[in-house]
């Protein structure tokens, strides 16, 4: 053995410079892997450890002021943790009147075992003060307010809001207070992440707030928020809520369901980084093997003294073992470093907002996984590379090494009167080759249609991606213009305030929304009822919209968990009712300013909605049209803003699952990049080796009259042809997977597919691909072109 160990040492000194090289690389693809699979593992449970840290409420119940007895009886109820309760009082952000989710606090439950808010600006608001107020990071955004800056709500008096209950709803201007509030905090909470992020959020106002302003506001109710404990039924703990409350109910929200927006989105962010890690391995294996086997075939060429010196060919191999294992330890070292220096990266986008603890982090599973892997890897592939050297001992071998087969393809070209040089060329291309002239040309062209491949789907996902955000029909806008009536409660189906009348506005349908359940399950109603004009109603995707009072159309989502198909019935409960209606499509839902799922609700008539829809419960009513084409739209939207009943109008607003998409378009960009690197990689990788190892084949070309120029038309048409091969496999595979990828992704998002290839983009890839590879093999081919046959044949 201490040959053994003096042969590895010596190998280890001589290729001194491999060994750093084979470190980096290694260090540089394990720290983005281990990064990755940490990132990965920290968004999955994300949201889930930010709902742990807010002891987030569960389920919602908006009502009367209930009695002390039965708030007493819900928070002994079996299953429920903590009980909070908020006073929905009459008052308006007038900047933002599409929220509505405001509330003071009147207990010391709320924001203390139950929905603690998370201050990530500023600090939380004294309770004892009146004005201060933290407002949800979505209004702070939406609103463009901070720390140190105003913001002014409207109220209405306590007799107005006895008149609107009594349906009096003529006066609705705002006699109650008007309050300056000061932003001295901006808060986060779970909900702020799903859909009621979009919405607005929910505005708290503090304890102060309630008894300066409790004579002289009015009180719409109160909103009972329920934790539960993490074993329980939501769903029992909420029938029993009901029963315990009876007709104080006027509406009931399972709040889980408004983050299952965000629940999605850091599903498909794990998802997305645990592909970023398998690809990135695998990619970086591939990149490591290249680099391991080139140097153990430098080292190999002592195979025949050091077998003549009489080692066997286990101690053959084994002299090549140190080199590896030296850089795969100091690579794995220098990875699990960077790793650790790089967690406060992860996670990303909706995912990092919900981590309660983002900062610098090692996740010892990972790394020890990854590190156990990565060594793994990199001894199987030094010993299988270094076995197959030892085996290539043999004098006869080195001297005269057989020529492989030649590929049908190779023959072709060669019988097609073509130049020696592209002949030549394809064949160094394809033909890997046997003995000393071995060449990784069939892993060189998989990593050239890798690429070319990853890029294509990229280019289709994205393109896709773009139009979907760029044609507001396709996410549930079929319509103008949309504008929310401010009167409190008005029922459905009464008075459109003129707005049908107004000139150039050629449709106008109503939208009332209020919370019903499918089967059980609590989704966002939506009835539509037009006014005049052609019929508006919401995208289909399949079937067809709603006609008859008995007929229902549900989103992707909806149908999905309800477990049946167009043409089934299903049953819809209301606060006043409940009945079985047929489903007749699938739609999208848009967001009109509600906690609305893109692909979660049920879409009705306003005939259908009439016997569950609850004329004192909980609703808004919306009003959308169209505005002729040849319509000066800024005049409409102007007679429009002076109906004092009318928000002013406005256009599409991109929902909120879309959006979240959209923010780590990023992603599938990087990851292309990274696959078109390594695979630019790879293939320089086998151009450079190539000219290298076939230096004897090219010296004899030059020897039988090829000039410099052609010896370097031989290195480009090799460079070429593994172009082409990745171009003509890589580009149709990257359309197939690009079409399946986004056709999966739009199912998620519950929307019509609607694909969009961008020609021109995916046809430009074969000139660049052509011009990189050719840069890249500008180098050896100048210096194959510059090779002295005489000296070169010697020296082989």
């Amino acid at each position: 053995m201490g040959a053994v160990a003096l042969m590895a040492e010596r190998e280890i000194r001589r290729r001194w410079r491999g060994v750093v090289v084979l470190t980096l690389l290694v260090a540089v693809v394990g720290a983005v892997v281990l990064a990755a699979g940490a990132g990965a593992r920290r968004t999955a449970t994300a949201l889930e450890r930010f709902r742990d840290a807010s002891l987030s409420a569960d389920i919602e119940l908006a009502g009367n002021q209930p009695a002390p007895a039965q708030l007493d009886q819900l928070r002994h109820l079996d299953g429920v943790a903590a009980v909070g309760m908020l006073s929905a009082r009459g008052v308006q952000i007038p900047s933002a009147p599409d929220v509505q989710s405001i509330g003071t606090v009147v207990d010391d439950q709320f924001g203390v075992v139950i929905d603690r808010d998370r201050i990530v600006a500023g600090r939380a608001p004294d309770p004892s003060v009146a004005d201060e107020v933290a407002i949800g990071e979505s209004l702070a955004t939406g609103l463009h307010l901070g720390v140190g800056d105003h913001l002014d709500i409207a109220s209405f008096t306590p007799d107005q809001i006895t008149a609107f209950n009594a349906g009096d709803r003529d006066d609705v201007s705002f006699d109650g207070p008007t309050v300056t509030l000061h932003i001295v905090g901006v808060s986060r909470r779970p909900l702020d992440l799903g859909f009621n992020g979009a919405a607005g959020s929910l505005l708290v106002l503090t304890p102060a707030f309630e008894r300066e302003y409790a004579d002289r506001i009015g009180q719409f109710g109160v909103r009972i928020r329920i934790r539960v404990q993490d074993d329980a039924d939501i769903a029992a703990v909420e029938t029993a809520s009901r029963s315990i409350l009876g007709g104080d109910v006027l509406a009931v929200q399972r709040l889980s369901d408004e983050t299952d927006g965000a629940s999605d989105a850091t599903d498909i962010l794990t998802l997305a980084l645990w592909l970023f890690a398998l690809v990135a391995a695998s990619a970086g294996a591939v990149a490591i093997g290249f680099v391991l086997t080139r140097e153990i075939a430098l080292a190999s060429r002592d195979q025949p003294t050091l077998r003549a010196l009489g080692l066997t060919r286990r101690e053959r191999v084994a002299t090549t073992a140190p080199l590896a294992f030296v850089a795969g330890v100091g690579g794995a070292a220098l990875a699990v470093v960077g790793a650790i220096t790089a967690s406060p990266l992860f996670p990303f986008g909706v995912a990092r907002r919900a981590d309660p603890d983002v900062g610098l982090h090692a996740d010892w599973l990972v790394i020890a996984l990854g590190t156990v892997g990565s060594l793994l890897v990199i001894m199987l592939v030094t010993l299988v590379s270094a076995w197959r050297a030892s085996s290539l001992s043999s004098p006869g071998r080195w001297s005269a090494p057989t020529r492989a087969r030649t590929s049908r393809l190779v023959d072709g070209v060669a019988g097609a009167s073509l130049p020696p040089t592209v002949a030549n060329g394809v064949r160094m291309a394809l033909e890997p080759g046997k003995g000393r002239t071995a060449m990784p040309v069939r892993s060189a062209s998989v990593a050239a249609v890798f690429g070319l491949a990853s890029v294509t789907a990229v280019l289709v996902y994205t393109s896709s991606l773009g139009h979907l955000v760029a044609t507001p029909r396709l996410y549930g806008w079929t319509w103008d213009f949309k504008t929310l009536d401010v009167n409190v409660n008005t029922p459905c189906g009464t008075d459109d305030h003129g707005l049908a009348e107004l000139p150039h506005i050629t449709a106008v349908a109503e939208v009332c929304y209020q919370v019903v359940a499918v089967d059980g399950r609590p989704v966002p109603g939506l009835a539509f009822t037009t006014w005049t004009g052609e019929s508006i109603g919401p995208e289909v995707i399949a079937g067809r919209a709603p006609r008859n009072a008995d007929e229902v159309a549900l989103g992707s989502t909806t149908l999905q968990k309800s477990g049946k198909t167009i043409g089934d019935f299903v049953n819809v409960s209301g606060l006043a009712a409940d009945r079985d209606y047929e489903i007749v499509g699938r739609v999208v839902f848009p967001t009109l300013g509600q906690v609305q799922p893109l692909a979660d609700g049920v879409a009705m008539t306003g005939a259908g909605s009439a016997p569950i829809f609850a004329p004192d419960g909980i609703f808004s009513r919306y009003f959308v049209g169209d505005i002729a084409a040849d319509a000066d739209r800024g005049a409409v939207e102007q007679r429009i803003r002076s109906i004092a009943q009318l928000t002013d109008p406005s256009g599409p607003s991109v929902p909120a699952e879309i959006d979240r998409l959209r923010q780590i378009n990023w992603f599938p960009a990087s990851l292309a990049a990274l696959i078109g690197a390594l695979a630019f990689y790879a293939v320089g990788y086998a151009l450079i080796t190539s000219v290298r190892r076939r230096r004897r084949e090219l010296a004899i070309l030059k020897t039988l009259g090829f000039s410099r120029r052609q010896v370097r038309a031989t290195v480009a048409w090799q460079a070429t042809t593994l172009a082409m091969v990745g171009v003509i496999c890589g580009i149709p595979a990257g359309l197939l997977i690009g079409v399946q990828i986004w056709q999966h992704a739009a199912h998620s998002l519950g929307v019509e597919s609607a694909l969009r290839v961008p020609t021109l983009l995916v046809l430009a890839q074969i000139p660049v691909a052509l011009i990189l590879v050719n840069l890249v093999a500008f180098l050896p081919a100048r210096h194959a072109a510059r090779t002295r046959p005489a000296e070169a044949l010697r020296s082989e």
